[in-house]
């Protein structure tokens, strides 16, 4: 086989293997925990709400993560001056335009939205939760598609987006008819969690930005 050929077959492998990623990230969260749910209701009733909580999605996503030998993304910021500035004024803007939009939801709902309460729920929302899809979505299939595609972000930055946005979709947790109107706020949000991800090299901004932006839902 010729290093032209071996290349192109290399390069349709991992569009194969990046598709099957991005496909079972719609359903992986909700699988994991549901089935978690069901065993630790059978066996252990008292521990039931540590699959609630979200605990055993992010403990596999992470430990698919480590396996594969993915560290980078887990390591401290990139936080030179100019880079501060551009996330720092990233994540306002969107955190303004979150607040902004949550209240008008919840001025037309004539109450504030709340779709988060007690600990477990409480403690998906804000912190397993957020690690979970940041490890999934910014770490896993982001840094596949980079290395699709060395020469730009924007194919990472876009699928990442994307599967993040249908993913809330696919977890059917939010009352009927909010799942589908997250789309207007999850895509905008996925995409500044990836451009905070590709300027950083790190999940941890994306992931602080990703608690403070779940923080109102919760009360």
């Amino acid at each position: 086989m010729s290093n032209a050929n071996g290349a192109r077959w290399s390069h349709r492998v991992r569009l194969i293997a990046l598709g099957l990623i991005v496909s079972c990230s719609l359903v992986l969260t909700a699988a994991v925990n549901y089935t978690a749910g069901m065993a630790l209701n059978f066996y252990a009733p008292n521990l039931a709400w540590i699959a609630t909580a979200a605990i055993p999605s992010a403990a596999l996503i992470m430990m698919i993560y480590v396996a594969l030998g993915k560290w980078d993304a887990l390591g401290w910021p990139r936080l030179l001056p100019r880079v501060r500035r551009q996330a720092f004024t990233l994540s306002a803007i969107w955190l303004l335009i979150w607040m902004a939009g949550f209240g008008f939801a919840s001025l037309l709902a004539g109450k504030w939205i709340n779709y988060a309460t007690g600990f477990p729920f409480v403690a998906a929302f804000i912190v397993f939760g957020p690690i979970g899809e940041e490890l999934l979505f910014r770490g896993l299939i982001f840094e596949k598609a980079r290395d699709i595609w060395p020469a730009t972000a924007l194919p990472a930055v876009c699928i990442s987006t994307v599967a993040f946005s249908l993913h809330h979709i696919a977890l059917g947790s939010a009352p009927q008819g909010i799942a589908a109107a997250q789309l207007i706020f999850t895509i905008p949000m996925g995409f500044v969690l990836a451009v905070l991800r590709e300027r950083t090299g790190s999940i941890l901004p994306g992931w602080l930005l990703h608690i403070v932006t779940n923080l109102p839902a919760i009360f």
